[in-house]
Order: structure tokens, then C-alpha cells, then sequence
């Protein structure tokens, strides 16, 4: 296992070792199970181009949507 250093809020920090005490476990299981979760959730989404922000290149040549722009680049 790799040990890392992260900064934290000092609220969140109090929050994670009020819960290590409640529930028994130590601050740091917390975080790596928070962390699997995370990696867990990301790894099953399912990706779409709509989920890219869009990038401001400039003005428009033409006013499209992101519809009618996907539509277009799928028609082809």
C-alpha cells in the first residue's frame, strides 16, 4: 500500500474523526474506503461528449447548439 499526505479542512478532518469514533475505525480506513468509492463510481459512469464543457474557441461562425453540432458530426 502507498502512503500519501493530503491536506484537509480542518472541519472535515474533525467530522472524519468523530465518525472513526463512533463507528470504531481509524481516520485513515475512512479515507482509503471514501477513496475505492470514488475510483468505484467514476469507473462504472457512463461517459458522454455532452458531459465535456464546452471550450471557449471565439466567436461562432454559426450559432448551433450542442445538439444540432452532434447531430452534424454523427451524420457524416
Amino acid at each position: 500500500m502507498k502512503a500519501i499526505s493530503i491536506h484537509v479542512p480542518q472541519e472535515a478532518y474533525q467530522e472524519l474523526k468523530s465518525l472513526a469514533a463512533r463507528t470504531g475505525r481509524p481516520v485513515a480506513e475512512l479515507i482509503r474506503q471514501a477513496m475505492v468509492d470514488y475510483l468505484e463510481r467514476e469507473r462504472s459512469r457512463n461517459w458522454s461528449i455532452a458531459d465535456i464543457p464546452p471550450h471557449n474557441s471565439g466567436a461562432l461562425l454559426l450559432p448551433w447548439t450542442r445538439h444540432e453540432l452532434f447531430e452534424e458530426m454523427i451524420e457524416r
